[in-house]
């Protein structure tokens, strides 16, 4: 009966572990460790929806990585991850030391997105201008050069006359649009 039991739980365990793996997959991005877009699309659309029936705010921010191509096309795409990890990372560093709350999510190459669920613009600002400001900072050495890299960012809140997340979101983009149109390195707000 010992037998049967270690081999059930033995069984158990190792579907336990297939399912975590299958959802760390189907979740996070593998390079940078950040959840990806499927995760992005749930989270937006509970925190749209609960931010709508509950009165609450709601903030977005977009940003993505100025000039990425060029450091693909000088550097090699593997100079590329490297930007992509240390940048990711660091936004990481900066929401967990603030609100554990506030989530990063690859949502495309070099684009992100941050939910600031329960945040007013104002209330997300400082935030915004703290890991842009660190990502500014950043020395990423690759080899035997040091690279640095900038973001755009745009960063909007929930409007009522939002009918579903893909306003928002296009608000949101046309904000980093905006960044980008004036120059890139920029934060454009509402």
């Amino acid at each position: 009966m010992a037998t049967l039991m270690y081999g059930y739980f033995k069984i158990q365990d190792k579907d336990r572990r297939i399912k975590d793996r299958l959802f760390q997959s189907a979740n996070w991005d593998a390079l940078t460790h950040v959840q990806n877009y499927a995760a992005y699309d749930r989270a937006i659309g509970y925190h749209f929806s609960r931010s709508l029936i509950r009165h609450n705010n709601l903030t977005m921010a977009m940003f993505d990585i100025d000039h990425f191509k060029c450091v693909n096309d000088t550097y090699g795409h593997l100079a590329g991850d490297e930007v992509l990890k240390q940048v990711s990372s660091t936004v990481v560093d900066v929401l967990k030391e603030k609100d554990e709350q506030i989530v990063l999510y690859r949502t495309g190459g070099e684009e992100f997105n941050v939910i600031f669920p329960g945040y007013t613009v104002a209330q997300a600002q400082p935030l915004v201008q703290e890991f842009f400001d660190r990502v500014k900072a950043l020395r990423i050495p690759y080899n035997d050069v040091e690279l640095n890299v900038t973001i755009s960012v745009g960063v909007s809140s929930l409007h009522r006359t939002d009918h579903n997340p893909l306003d928002f979101y296009k608000r949101v983009d046309s904000h980093l649009y905006r960044s980008k149109k004036m120059g890139r390195q920029q934060i454009t707000l509402e």
